[in-house]
């Protein structure tokens, strides 16, 4: 069974998910950070890790409607018995001028640092989210669909699929900054996606604090 990192950039809609109000999940992480133009929180939530369920998020703007996830590259459809973990990135920035909503966008550069062995590579990437009124989100998405499985085998592959892990480095840029407003480590395992470490580097324009909201 192929365990996958899957990132889904869903630019500037803000998210929450089944799981996310529930006491077992993790607490959120909040953040803070600041350029010479903008003011940024981001703030970080982990949602119960998924076993074997179909793999779904929904859009604050219309809470009814599901959006399917997949874990195929360039797959539209849903991922039916998803297995693994997820963590929700939310981005408000604001205008050190003014206060007011940004209209900007955020660049990511992720970098993979480290891997269990017997995963394949993966190459750096970048995305871009697009912020609407100072607001943008995206998911990381760590596992794999267990629907090709016979169900008398599922229980013994998730054990199996426990061991796999990623370390990620992710920058966050804002607009066409050549300096990153954050550098943040990742860990991703099915059971768990973490932050190891955030950093904003070192600059008199540059600061980052880090609170618990829970």
């Amino acid at each position: 069974m192929s365990v996958e990192l899957r990132f889904f950039s869903l630019g500037a809609l803000l998210l929450f998910h089944e799981c996310a109000v529930r006491a077992d999940a993790l607490p959120d992480a909040l953040f803070a950070f600041s350029t010479s133009k903008y003011n940024i929180e981001v703030r970080v939530s982990f949602p119960v890790p998924y076993e074997g369920k179909r793999l779904l998020v929904y859009r604050s703007t219309d809470p009814g409607k599901q959006v399917c996830l997949s874990t195929e590259p360039g797959g539209s459809g849903c991922t039916e018995n998803f297995v693994g973990a997820l963590a929700f990135v939310a981005f408000e920035v604001k205008r050190v001028a003014d206060g007011r909503p940004a209209a900007a966008s955020i660049r990511e550069v992720v970098t993979l640092v480290g891997q269990s062995p017997g995963m394949p590579g993966r190459p750096p990437f970048i995305m871009s989210i697009g912020l609407a009124n100072g607001i943008g989100s995206d998911v990381q998405v760590f596992g794999y669909d267990e629907s090709p499985l016979p169900p008398v085998e599922r229980s013994a592959e998730r054990e199996v699929a426990k061991a796999a892990w990623r370390v990620y480095r992710q920058e966050l840029y804002m607009d066409k900054d050549r300096q990153p407003f954050a550098v943040i480590k990742w860990l991703h395992t099915t059971t768990r996606i973490r932050i190891l470490r955030v950093d904003a580097p070192s600059s008199p324009m540059m600061n980052s604090r880090a609170t618990s909201v829970r």
